[in-house]
């Protein structure tokens, strides 16, 4: 039983080096968009690996709002703005108490 807990140990110590150096990566890697169009280029190289079209709407470490649109065709384009009033609509109705639809339902 010792022998299991002495695994369990090392695997903690191993799992806790990982986060320690991806932390510390990360703040490598906030140092090194001073530009907002860098991060968008940088960002939107890895969703679209995972997305056809998407909007990305948030603020950098700096406080500055980003904000990305990526869509390959008018049709593509209206149903990212038909889907983002549909989010703004729930959000407005979740935040009066109207009951909103669920998670599943708006994704």
């Amino acid at each position: 039983m010792q022998n299991d807990d002495q695994n369990f140990d090392d695997e903690d110590e191993e799992l806790r080096e990982i986060i320690e150096h991806a932390l510390k990566e990360n703040v490598k890697d906030r140092k090194t968009f001073k530009r907002k169009k860098d991060l968008a280029v940088r960002l939107s190289a890895i969703i679209s690996e995972y997305m056809d079209s998407y909007i990305l709407l948030g603020y950098d470490f700096h406080g500055n709002h980003l904000d990305i649109k990526a869509a390959s065709t008018p049709q593509k384009e209206e149903a990212l703005s038909s889907f983002l009033l549909k989010y703004f609509a729930a959000q407005v109705n979740s935040i009066k108490g109207v009951d909103p639809p669920g998670l599943d339902e708006m994704l």
